[in-house]
């Protein structure tokens, strides 16, 4: 068995994946414990259910863009675009049949969605924007060269 080696692109995708899972369960959590105190036990359900839609989408696509960091460049392409209609079109129908759930549905309420939905949208892509303007790419960094002495 050969020793697969990583690529700096594949750390860097993953570093930006683990900050924006942090800071949008960090804010998503905190939404749905404040629908709990606030709004009840309909409001924290309707929270959780936005929360949970954000959480799975980016984490299947970030980790999607890790596997793709290490395929050729049109395949990764691919990959990512697939993955994105898929998840838009099955998170979306998902999201939409469990809120119209006869069950479901007399205890969603809205503002808790949208507030969570956006949230955990802002802080994941907060999280992800952090941790890339701390990362050091090589490509776009000069080297250092110190001042010459005269």
């Amino acid at each position: 068995m050969r020793e697969r080696r990583i690529t700096a692109a594949t750390r860097r995708a993953r570093q930006m994946m683990l900050g924006g899972l942090a800071l949008g369960h960090a804010v998503g959590l905190t939404v749905v414990g404040l629908g709990l105190a606030l709004g009840g036990p309909d409001a924290a359900l309707t929270a959780a259910l936005g929360f949970a839609a954000v959480v799975i989408f980016y984490s299947v696509g970030q980790a999607l863009e890790v596997v793709a960091s290490e395929l050729e460049a049109m395949q990764g392409m691919a990959l990512v675009l697939v993955s994105y209609a898929v998840r838009v079109i099955g998170i979306a129908a998902g999201l939409w049949v469990i809120l119209n759930l006869p069950a479901v549905a007399p205890h969603i309420v809205d503002g808790w969605l949208v507030l969570s939905v956006a949230g955990t949208v802002i802080a994941w892509v907060g999280g992800v924007v952090l941790v890339a303007a701390r990362q050091r790419v090589p490509v776009y960094d000069d080297e250092y060269e110190p001042p010459k002495q005269s």
